[in-house]
């Protein structure tokens, strides 16, 4: 019995070794990237998301709710995927995609709204990101502290697997900080509103620095049957059906709202499930040259339109359309409007680019000679190390 026991203890050992190394292999592999920095929108022409959308067109959606996985480790556990489905189609969604932790949930996969989708990550200081229409998860990550080039690295190797990667609640932990947001690249979405946090800032400081970052709204829920969790906030799509396909140009494209519904503490669910069908519209958004025409189908309390580093340009209170003549000096103007329900939507950015081409130009790349010179230094302290270490043992 001591001898299997014994070996017992061995095995989990060498398990946890195993672990370990290759935990820290990661941070070995890492590369230094060299960051453009900032390169603000500018020139002529106005990028408008919501060009040719049509308002009977809006899709309710959600990407981020936990459900059941690994044995019920993770947060979630309670919820089961029927558990969720019935509670968002009370909620009035036309879908919810389950992001559990390094896990694509295979629920309804056969059909053609179905979105594989994951949160990636298991760091100490929550640098996430929800990786929508995966193919595969991707196991490589940073569990302490990870610099600008590891964060860098993550959502590049996440491109290669995700059609649309998204940055997961950043404010939250400080997973991304305001000065990461000016460099970080290579990405779709971010997610400015989260159950737990609202990461405007984060969204100026990457709309400032010249990232095309389209707005992602999720509940991020981990227990479907507590009211404070569901349905208070929620990604709106302009797509004409559920087919995946119509979903993620939608997305791409930037026709999108993120929605901040009013939360009543503790309200009670079927009193939530009847007051969240009832929501305003946005009818249409129009550039007319350089002005901005907003149309609603309720009337606003307000309507603000913000520039860079999340400048408040104009206010308008108690009207359902707005308009606002953007500067040729403004790169992008987004739009924040709050209801007499107290609720909020938050609009894509109009963004200004030159030429054909709608593109991020600030670039993120791999310094060969950067990363050459790291892998040396750390060849180097793997020498000393087990220098200093046999030594020790020899004198022990």
């Amino acid at each position: 019995m001591k001898v299997i026991i014994r070996f017992i203890k061995r095995f989990l050992l060498v398990m946890l070794v195993m672990l370990i190394g290759m935990l820290l292999m990661f941070y070995l592999l890492a590369p230094i990237y060299q960051f453009s920095g900032p390169v603000p929108f500018s020139g002529e022409n106005i990028y408008n998301p919501y060009s040719g959308m049509r308002a009977s067109d809006w899709k309710k959606y959600n990407f981020q709710v936990q459900s059941k996985a690994w044995m019920g480790i993770t947060s979630g556990r309670d919820n089961t995927n029927t558990l969720i489905d019935s509670i968002y189609h009370q909620l009035g969604y036309n879908h919810v995609a389950t992001s559990d932790y390094q896990k694509i949930n295979s629920y309804q996969s056969e059909q053609p709204a179905y979105i594989p989708t994951y949160e990636h990550g298991y760091n100490a200081f929550k640098t996430h990101q929800v990786c929508i229409d995966s193919k595969k998860v991707l196991w490589t990550d940073l569990i302490l502290w990870q610099s600008l080039s590891m964060k860098q690295w993550i959502i590049d190797l996440l491109q290669k697997d995700s059609r649309f990667v998204v940055l997961a609640h950043p404010l939250l932990r400080n997973g991304y900080s305001l000065n990461d947001m000016k460099y970080l690249t290579n990405y779709q979405g971010i997610e400015v509103l989260n159950n737990l946090r609202v990461s405007l800032k984060h969204w100026d400081e990457a709309l400032g620095s010249g990232q095309i970052a389209w707005i992602i709204s999720n509940d991020d829920a981990h227990d479907v049957q507590n009211s404070n969790e569901v349905g208070r906030r929620f990604t709106l799509i302009n797509s004409p059906s559920t087919n995946k396909n119509d979903i993620m140009t939608a997305l791409e494209k930037g026709n999108a709202i993120g929605v901040d519904f009013y939360r009543i503490d503790d309200e009670p669910m079927q009193e939530k499930i009847i007051r969240s069908r009832i929501l305003p519209s946005l009818v249409n958004v129009e550039m007319r040259n350089d002005s901005l025409i907003i149309t609603f189908d309720s009337l606003a309390k307000e309507i603000r339109f913000v520039g860079h580093n999340g400048k408040l340009l104009k206010m308008m209170q108690h009207v359902n359309q707005a308009y606002y003549m953007i500067p040729t000096e403004e790169p992008y103007v987004r739009t924040e409007i709050e209801f007499y329900s107290h609720s909020n939507f938050y609009l894509n950015p109009m963004i200004r680019y030159s030429g054909n081409d709608f593109v991020t130009r600030k670039k993120a790349s791999i310094n060969p000679s950067a990363t050459l010179r790291l892998r040396i230094l750390y060849f180097i302290l793997a020498i000393v190390m087990a220098y200093l270490y046999r030594r020790y043992r020899i004198k022990d």
